[in-house]
């Protein structure tokens, strides 16, 4: 089973804009969600074997939080579409 990753188009620039090294996190992580996008605390599929902070967001069923060293990501999982959509990603202090 493979997902679909869209971006918002703000994520674009703000992909374009970020160190090499973040830069290359981000696409091992986008390349990771294509395959997984569930947390292993949130459904019973296991993706431990990231380096990622990830968890369910709060009030929300299908949204989940990623942690980026300095930078936070959002993305929302569309079952029926096999789709994911990545919301948001920003320093830690501007994405709250």
């Amino acid at each position: 089973m493979s997902f679909h990753v869209r971006l918002n188009r703000d994520i674009r620039s703000i992909l374009l804009s970020l160190p090499r090294a973040h830069l290359e996190k981000v696409g091992k992580l986008i390349d990771r969600l294509s395959e997984n996008p569930y947390p292993s605390r949130f459904k019973f599929i296991d993706i431990s074997s990231t380096n990622f902070d990830i968890k369910k967001c709060k009030g929300h069923q299908t949204r989940i939080l990623v942690r980026l060293g300095e930078y936070r990501l959002i993305y929302d999982i569309d079952e029926a579409s096999q789709m994911i959509l990545i919301l948001k990603l920003d320093t830690r202090g501007d994405i709250y």
